[in-house]
């Protein structure tokens, strides 16, 4: 894996894994059950996504690079009071930049890395999601959307993203693990799941290859 770094709002070249984790530090990612740990009591929503949701969902287990967890983007001034011992940094385009103290996010930034310090391995990756009036808003078409109280499920008392949502999440990049996942899902996504997610992405993937599949 190649990254590319940000210092001080200046790109560097592009890095190999080892000199990234040299520069910006290593990845030691939660487990849902540690994420639950971490956010036990906390007073905003939250969902596991990405690889571990749709692990839960049926897919295949695997390695997991991080843990990504689904917020509000309204609800960040919570989030961040509620991981005022650890540091934010924004994520974006392949980008780091630390999200100090009174720095207010900047536009466009979807995603903040987690880690105590910088002696500290990174934990989580918070996606901020956008919401209006109780609805969950897909972040790359709108007309995508659904009630906030139908947009995860819960499994032995952690919150994850429903399996529709996290394949949707997925259709853009079509990794190979995001095939894999898809694969893994499909035998078990219940009707109604499969029904919504061919619709969304009629939608927001018009031409995507899952559409036949559904």
């Amino acid at each position: 894996m190649r990254r590319v770094g940000l210092c001080q709002d200046r790109l560097v070249d592009e890095l190999s894994e080892e000199d990234f984790q040299q520069l910006y530090g290593r990845w030691q990612p939660f487990t849902p059950r540690e994420v639950a740990d971490l956010l036990d009591g906390a007073e905003f929503p939250w969902w596991i996504a990405g690889g571990w949701a749709a692990e839960a969902s049926g897919a295949p287990a695997r390695k997991h690079e991080d843990t990504d967890i689904a917020v509000l983007h309204d609800d960040l001034p919570a989030i961040r009071s509620w991981l005022s011992g650890f540091h934010l940094w924004e994520a974006h385009a392949g980008s780091l930049r630390p999200l100090l103290p009174g720095d207010e996010l900047r536009p466009e930034r979807e995603g903040l890395w987690v880690r105590r310090n910088a002696a500290s391995p990174w934990v989580c990756d918070l996606l901020l999601t956008r919401s209006r009036d109780g609805q969950w808003l897909f972040k790359r078409d709108e007309r995508v959307s659904l009630p906030l109280d139908q947009l995860g499920r819960t499994i032995d008392g952690i919150p994850y993203l429903r399996p529709s949502v996290v394949l949707l999440l997925k259709a853009k990049a079509l990794r190979d693990k995001d095939q894999q996942d898809f694969e893994g899902m499909l035998p078990r996504l219940a009707n109604g799941e499969r029904v919504w997610l061919g619709e969304a992405l009629a939608i927001a993937h018009p031409d995507h290859p899952w559409r036949a599949r559904l």
